[in-house]
């Protein structure tokens, strides 16, 4: 204990937390990307349509790229039709499919919006998620 009375240990201690924080704040914000990101995929795959399965098991995520304050993660789906699941297409009524079956009815597919959608639910509840991320990696820097 100093001579007034006062202990700045556990100030020092903090300070030092605070300072190992900044330095790993990189570290942070792509963690927090990714789970953003894995959550985000963990969604779009359910809500992927499946027949064979195919468009489901192709979703990917590319590596985290750092551009000045930017951090960017792409979720992509390289199979070749999944553009026309997404947002739909249009087709030629009365033509027979072989792999369906049968005829062609309508003129157009509407789109599942499975990106889409995923994305807009995982933007409005990111506050809570990124809150919530925070406190749990401040309570480990700061215990």
């Amino acid at each position: 204990m100093a001579r007034n009375g006062f202990d700045v240990r556990e100030l020092e201690k903090f300070r030092d937390n605070l300072v190992e924080f900044e330095n790993k704040l990189d570290v942070f914000i792509s963690d927090c990307a990714k789970e953003l990101t894995a959550r985000l995929l963990r969604e779009v795959i359910k809500r992927t349509p499946t027949i064979t399965g195919n468009l489901k098991r192709n979703w990917q995520v590319t590596g985290i790229t750092k551009q000045g304050f930017n951090y960017t993660i792409m979720v992509i789906n390289q199979t070749e039709y999944a553009m026309y699941v997404e947002y739909g297409h249009r087709q030629t009524p009365g033509r027979y499919v072989p792999a369906l079956g049968k005829k062609l009815k309508e003129g157009w597919v509407p789109g599942r919006f499975m990106l889409t959608i995923s994305a807009e639910e995982i933007q409005r509840k990111s506050p809570q998620i990124i809150e919530k991320f925070i406190s749990q990696k401040l309570g480990e820097y700061l215990q």
